[in-house]
């Protein structure tokens, strides 16, 4: 692997993550304050729904012609959205965490190589 194939592996495995990690911390977090405390549930949902939006596979349909209990479903598929992100944004942010030392050792070992190939 080369230092620039290392690189760009590490921006986008590790700069992007955190940086939306961090983005949708600062939309969310004023959002996700009750009576001077930081409701972590809420901001765990809200943060997680750009992720897991779109992998949410089976989406609840209402049956009947009640548009209360439509709308009811339709925002409870909005939060199995954000719950499933959620851990997904988590797992990004610890192989984000991973990729930081193998980097490291990616670039350490293709300075090494180029040492030794100069010979």
């Amino acid at each position: 692997m080369t230092r620039g194939e290392a690189l760009k592996d590490f921006f986008r495995k590790t700069i992007l993550p955190v940086a939306s990690a961090a983005l949708l911390y600062c939309i969310f977090r004023s959002a996700c304050v009750k009576n001077g405390e930081l409701d972590y549930l809420w901001l765990w949902i809200l943060c997680g729904l750009p992720f897991g939006i779109w992998r949410l596979r089976l989406w609840i349909i209402p049956g009947g012609g009640s548009l209360g209990g439509g709308i009811a479903l339709f925002l409870l598929n909005f939060v199995f959205a954000g719950l499933i992100g959620g851990c997904v944004l988590v797992w990004r942010l610890l192989v984000a965490a991973w990729y930081v030392p193998l980097t490291l050792y990616r670039l350490l070992t293709a300075g090494c190589a180029c040492i030794i190939t100069e010979d």
